[in-house]
């Protein structure tokens, strides 16, 4: 999903962004989202669909565990 341009979110987590691909779990407005960005030129950003807390922090989970798809 294209991220929504000009919303605000706080990154709750994130990975090291020292990776040509960084991710970030964020939330904005009592939900929370992926956020995966490619580092480069030029810079791609997608994000995932919002959802609630806790099933935003198992998809967090199974990606760093590499469970997620």
């Amino acid at each position: 999903m294209d991220p929504r341009l000009g919303e605000r979110c706080r990154v709750l987590a994130w990975t090291c962004h020292c990776r040509s691909v960084v991710y970030e779990l964020c939330a904005s407005g009592g939900q929370v989202f992926l956020r995966r960005t490619v580092q480069g030129t030029p810079r791609t950003v997608q994000e995932t669909g919002r959802t609630r807390m806790a099933e935003g922090q198992e998809l967090w989970a199974a990606m760093l565990t590499g469970r997620a798809r």
